[in-house]
């Protein structure tokens, strides 16, 4: 076990949550920042976040409150994209030590730029001291202690052993990964694929159908890939190992999402699809590279336009095959 750290981790959500408790599993000293005054007191006086895990305890050395507190070692981000860009903003207006390293667990693009996040925390913050977190990972199982992986990818290896450091335990266990703009991708990606196989389950069109869907969104991750000029090898745990996960099981909210659609029924309002927001977003970062992705448009298309159930099966199946 590391020595005990300081941490905060920014983001009270389900995945805030989990990584919150494993980091204080792990005896290091927690803070998880929320907006949500119901949830700070949950937490600090039941050690519960009822809202998310109602049957967990949470680790002792958690507290939670509002404020972003400084004098820490470590920063674990882990909110929606699309708060990204105010949360970094305020990030650089902080007074974080120089040596802080910060670890991004969010997914998707930073909006107002269309920025991959770590691009947007680099600008932003002109800070260079940080890491992706991405892999398969659903937030209930880390919580519940079953066994996972994870990847820690960063341009600089120390860092990510740092982060690999503090994380490891009998249950979680963290890899390197030397490019974050790849797990980036691929964490983007794979929530878009993820609608498409809850489409393509929900139509019946079978387990060929999803397979081709798959073969053909892992080609479209490295035509990004080698475009942005980042490492293509998805043999990792945010590559293979979250785009399997997202698109193999219904626990998933975005491959939940695809089966909706493909019943002619609404989706959750209160329900943040991140894939839904990725779609959009990847057909015009892909045109700043002069890409067309085939199936990530049609998804887009889908997920955002009025179509009968009879085109829906008619245009996914057009897009794999092309």
């Amino acid at each position: 076990m590391s020595i005990q750290t300081n941490i905060l981790v920014i983001g009270s959500g389900t995945w805030g949550t989990a990584i919150a408790n494993l980091l204080a599993e792990n005896n290091h000293n927690v803070y998880l920042n929320s907006i949500e005054n119901s949830v700070i007191d949950d937490i600090n006086f039941n050690r519960k976040n009822s809202k998310y895990f109602p049957e967990i305890i949470l680790n002792k050395n958690l507290r939670a409150g509002a404020d972003l507190i400084t004098n820490v070692d470590l920063v674990f981000i882990v909110v929606p994209s699309n708060a990204i860009y105010q949360l970094f903003s305020k990030i650089s207006q902080l007074n974080f030590s120089k040596d802080c390293i910060f670890v991004i667990c969010s997914k998707g693009f930073e909006h107002k730029n269309l920025n991959l996040i770590s691009d947007a925390f680099e600008k932003i913050t002109n800070r260079k001291n940080y890491a992706v977190l991405s892999g398969p990972n659903f937030a209930i199982e880390v919580a519940n202690k079953v066994p996972s992986i994870t990847s820690v990818a960063s341009f600089d290896e120390n860092i990510a052993k740092k982060v690999i450091n503090i994380l490891d335990n009998e249950y979680f266990k963290a890899q390197f990964h030397p490019d974050p703009r790849t797990a980036e991708i691929c964490g983007i990606v794979k929530n878009i694929l993820a609608i498409g196989c809850g489409i393509v389950d929900g139509l019946n069109l079978g387990v060929n159908t999803k397979s081709a869907l798959l073969v053909k969104g892992v080609n479209e991750i490295q035509k990004l890939c080698n475009a942005i000029k980042a490492n293509d090898d998805l043999e990792n745990p945010a590559g293979f190992g979250d785009i399997f996960l997202t698109c193999s099981s219904t626990k998933s909210r975005n491959n939940s999402l695809g089966l909706l659609i493909a019943k002619g029924l609404k989706p959750d309002p209160n329900t943040t699809y991140e894939g839904a927001n990725s779609a959009k977003l990847i057909v015009e970062f892909a045109k700043k590279y002069n890409l067309k992705l085939d199936l990530c448009e049609q998804i887009n298309k889908i997920i955002h336009g009025k179509y009968s159930l009879n085109e829906i099966k008619e245009n996914i199946i057009t897009a794999i095959l092309s």
